[in-house]
């Protein structure tokens, strides 16, 4: 199951039937679907955004994307059915959890806004299953730093107390833009990041059962919205030709503020052995010195290492020293002799290799996003502005 539709399953524990905008005024049609001024209302009364124009244009391009995962048929798929059924359970016993207890103890309610990165794991999955997506996030967690969210995904406002309870006991403590460390539960291994918090006045109870349930339907449809993105980012291949033409285009993206050295740092036993492998290695492009060196006959050298890269300042310190003379090195006492091959690289990267990753994530991106356009653009978009214009904001009654 797409990680992102699963990771939502987990938080929103939700199913819920479709509602129409019967009785309601008409705020905004989308394609064949309308939008009740009390359903946007329920999206206002947690959403942060103060424009109303830049709202309903918001809520717009969400119901696009909404029916474009149905046309594809992705609120069908098996998988989503049965993690359907499983939370349907799961909703059905903390709502009568809630009702047992007593409601009106406070006059607010918490609300959070997450994201997180699921490595989902079946109902069935091993411990050695689950101690190796722990492993993994693991060394994903020692690699992040403050506001690193690029590879999270971002989850709707929810209630704090429908949070499964391992969720719940991971914000324990936990402060805003912190990464929790990486946790299990029944439905996978998690790193959970809360950006935002709230607490809503709660009103009678007629106004929260109906406020409640265009929430579950907001909660619902964003779980397709979440399927619709995994859709398009499986679809989403690239070439090294597809990467070279787009960082060429953006060129300018990629340019770096210190200085950086490509080539290679290599340890062998003196100067003269050092001559014999550098007439070797020049005979090959850059990109096959390391297949080389694995092929390098006993003639030119018996023994050695090689470290080839890109490296920024700082990052080596036989490069610092050696290309930019600043800092210190220990030799290796058993390759005494230790030189670079290679060049500076003064006005940035010069293909996309040299900085394969962003490049390919970024390409990836602008793909998708235009394949998204061309998916949503069929719907129309109507909002009918005299209406829009009886909306109070939230909070300014």
């Amino acid at each position: 199951m797409p990680r992102r539709i699963l990771g939502i399953f987990i938080l929103l524990l939700v199913s819920v039937s479709h509602l129409r905008a019967q009785g309601d005024v008409v705020l905004l049609t989308v394609g064949h679907e309308t939008v009740g001024l009390k359903e946007f209302e329920s999206h206002l009364s947690v959403s942060s955004e103060k424009r109303l124009d830049v709202l309903v244009q918001t809520l717009a391009r969400f119901k696009q994307k909404v029916l474009a995962a149905k046309e594809l048929g992705l609120d069908t798929l098996d998988a989503y059915r049965r993690q359907r059924e499983h939370l349907q359970r799961t909703w059905a016993h903390r709502e009568a959890k809630v009702k047992g207890n007593d409601r009106h103890s406070t006059s607010e309610k918490e609300w959070i806004k997450l994201v997180h990165i699921t490595c989902p794991l079946s109902q069935h999955a091993s411990k050695m299953e689950e101690r190796r997506m722990l492993a993994h996030l693991d060394s994903l967690y020692a690699t992040l730093g403050e506001y690193e969210y690029a590879s999270f995904q971002s989850l709707p406002w929810t209630q704090t107390r429908y949070l499964l309870n391992e969720w719940q006991n991971q914000l324990s403590g936990l402060a805003r833009g912190e990464f929790s460390k990486p946790f299990s539960s029944p439905l996978g291994v998690h790193i959970i990041v809360w950006t935002d918090k709230r607490m809503v006045e709660a009103s009678d109870d007629e106004a929260s059962m109906s406020s409640g349930n265009y929430r579950l339907k907001q909660m619902e449809e964003s779980l397709l919205v979440s399927s619709l993105e995994d859709y398009l980012e499986n679809m989403m291949g690239c070439t090294p030709h597809e990467l070279e033409v787009y960082f060429q285009q953006h060129k300018k993206d990629y340019g770096w503020g210190t200085p950086h050295y490509k080539g290679a740092v290599i340890h062998c036993k003196n100067k003269k052995e050092a001559k014999r492998i550098k007439t070797y290695l020049q005979k090959y492009p850059e990109e096959m010195w390391q297949e080389a060196w694995k092929r390098m006959p006993a003639d030119v050298s018996e023994g050695g290492l090689m470290n080839t890269g890109l490296f920024a300042i700082g990052e080596n310190p036989y490069i610092d020293k050696l290309v930019f003379k600043c800092g210190e090195f220990d030799l290796n006492p058993d390759y005494p002799y230790v030189w670079v091959l290679g060049r500076k690289m003064k006005k940035g990267p010069e293909s996309y290799k040299d900085v394969s990753a962003k490049v390919e994530k970024n390409f990836r991106k602008a793909k998708k996003e235009a394949e998204m356009e061309a998916l949503v653009q069929k719907y129309k978009v109507e909002i009918d502005e005299e209406v829009l214009k009886t909306v109070n904001r939230w909070g300014n009654k």
